[in-house]
């Protein structure tokens, strides 16, 4: 084996266990989904251990081959029914495998995923009277994969842990019950236990929307639209997933950050400090923040003109900025707002309004730019999002001196999917597309859905090279994950993938897409199921 396989070889067993990750979240979505009796959870698992028994050997991991083989033949053989027995039993293999992917990265060098997760699966609470709504909607979150609560009252969210929080919380309104705003504004006021959404469901016309946002509810549903409406909504949320929030803090002042940070951190936010604004530009790009918190007197730049310069980055103009300020002159208040500023926080600031401020504003800033910048069906960025990523990593990568690849990605023949199955067994099979290429790329990775059934993705700090090998990956992948639609029937799945990269083949967005996109419509012209590059000879085939 030449040295040039090796290497390739040896890149690929890292990239591996750095998709570890994503291979065991979908693992314990598959779990979640099984422990509520989804109909296709139990065989979406053993597809899942199969690949993994595959893959595990054949990148020189045994013991996770060994894990995953034992999985698959149990699930295959017992065929077991959703049970607590059962779901227990699926915790422990997952956890055994992440412990066997740890001690492969340890192996390696690499860092490790951290301690196994046994939680599985998103909480909802169900807040409102027995009723068929209340069944209904229990149902509808249910069949999402959602671990579903029911209580008759308001419940007592102050008294919660942060671990018991629920994801989704659903009030039903009740005319004869209490008053569905109360309960809103009682989980809404609940610091940092605080759901990452609120939900009424009304059986009635609701007038006063004013009052519904001043109650912290998130989203309105009419009753008769639940079986609609909520499973998207409900989707969308489980899609997002509930990270830490990540918040920037630009805080000069060495002691008073060291306090913030420790504030925020107590409460699960991930916290990045710079100390003045000029550095605080490339953090913001580095670190992707879901809020800034930062001083109005900064040195270098001043907070109010950083304010200024982050509202003219289209990648952060819905994130929210909270100042703090030692000024509470209206002057100066009404000059950050015009900047770009969502609030202020006096000093000396309160800590329990401190935390319970940044983390809910991070939250729905986070969710805000969700529905801004992502694409409905798929959860992926969409076009514009996609192609204005494109601009920035171009100049980045020119600031920088870097590499990146830009992919094209067209699914085969996927027409004949709409004209045979229907058009919603084709959404089912973009959003496997999509699932796969998530658990498949890089975390660094950028993934859109450029329209249709097309795909884009931005690979950073890249050549041409490791874009070759990683979208040979994600063309693999596809062709040993077949499509599994609701009618129960298996589609299988092929891409052809054009690549172009920077510097090499093209110095501006436009000419990187324009490039790939004809190297893709040269793979569909060679056979299809193939990854062909802009400038090259070889061409690479199944």
């Amino acid at each position: 084996m030449t040295d040039a396989l090796n290497d390739a070889l040896a890149e690929l067993r890292r990239e591996y266990l750095f998709d570890a990750p994503g291979r065991l979240a979908d693992l314990r979505k598959d779990v979640a989904a099984f422990r509520v009796g989804e109909g296709d959870a139990l065989n979406s698992l053993i597809g899942r251990f199969h690949r993994l028994a595959g893959s595990g050997g054949s990148y020189g991991f045994p013991d996770i081959s060994e894990i995953a083989r034992g999985g698959e033949r149990w699930l295959k053989l017992e065929q077991p029914a959703p049970s607590e027995v059962a779901t227990t039993r699926l915790g422990e293999l997952v956890d055994r495998l992440a412990s066997a992917f740890d001690a492969a990265a340890r192996e390696l060098g690499l860092p490790t995923r951290g301690p196994a997760v046994t939680e599985f699966g998103w909480r909802a609470l169900v807040v409102g009277p027995e009723h068929p709504v209340r069944a209904e909607i229990a149902s509808v979150l249910g069949n999402t994969g959602f671990l579903v609560r029911t209580e008759t009252g308001a419940g007592e969210p102050r008294e919660l842990k942060l671990s018991e929080r629920p994801d989704l919380v659903v009030v039903l309104d009740d005319p004869e019950g209490p008053d569905p705003f109360a309960t809103a504004t009682a989980w809404s006021g609940a610091g940092p236990v605080r759901p990452r959404a609120i939900v009424l469901v009304t059986r009635a016309d609701v007038a006063d929307r004013v009052r519904a946002l001043a109650s912290g509810i998130d989203s309105i549903i009419p009753a008769d639209r639940v079986s609609v409406d909520l499973p998207t909504y409900a989707k969308t949320l489980a899609r997002i997933g509930s990270p830490p929030p990540r918040v920037l803090l630009v805080e000069s002042d060495a002691a008073q950050a060291e306090t913030l940070i420790g504030w925020l951190e107590q409460v699960n936010a991930k916290v990045a400090h710079c100390a003045d604004g000029n550095t605080a530009r490339e953090a913001m790009i580095r670190e992707a923040p879901d809020l800034i918190l930062m001083d109005t007197r900064l040195p270098g730049m001043d907070g109010i003109s950083l304010a200024r310069l982050v509202r003219q980055d289209s990648r952060f103009t819905l994130t929210p900025i909270v100042f703090l300020t030692s000024n509470d002159t209206v002057a100066e208040q009404i000059e950050a707002l015009s900047a770009g500023a969502d609030h202020f926080l006096i000093e000396p600031v309160d800590r329990e309004l401190l935390t319970h401020l940044v983390i809910n504003r991070a939250e729905r800033g986070r969710r805000l730019r969700e529905m801004v910048h992502r694409d409905g069906l798929t959860g992926l960025l969409n076009h514009a999002t996609l192609m204005a990523e494109l601009e920035h990593a171009v100049e980045y990568a020119r600031r920088h001196g870097e590499s990146f690849a830009f992919l094209m990605i067209d699914v085969d023949h996927f027409k004949r999917v709409n004209d045979r199955y229907g058009h919603i067994a084709g959404d089912q099979v973009l959003l496997h597309v999509a699932r796969v290429f998530q658990t498949t790329a890089r975390a660094s990775d950028l993934i859109g859905r450029y329209g249709g059934e097309e795909f884009g993705m931005i690979l950073r700090r890249t050549d041409r090279t490791g874009a070759g090998i990683l979208a040979q990956k994600l063309r693999v992948a596809l062709a040993e994950q077949p499509a599994v639609i609701s009618a129960g029937e298996t589609i299988p799945v092929r891409v052809c993938i054009g690549i172009a990269a920077y510097p090499d083949d093209a110095a501006t967005a436009g000419d990187l897409a324009q490039l790939a996109d004809a190297a893709l419509y040269r793979a569909k012209a060679g056979g299809r199921d193939r990854v062909e590059f802009t400038r090259e000879t070889r061409t690479q085939s199944a």
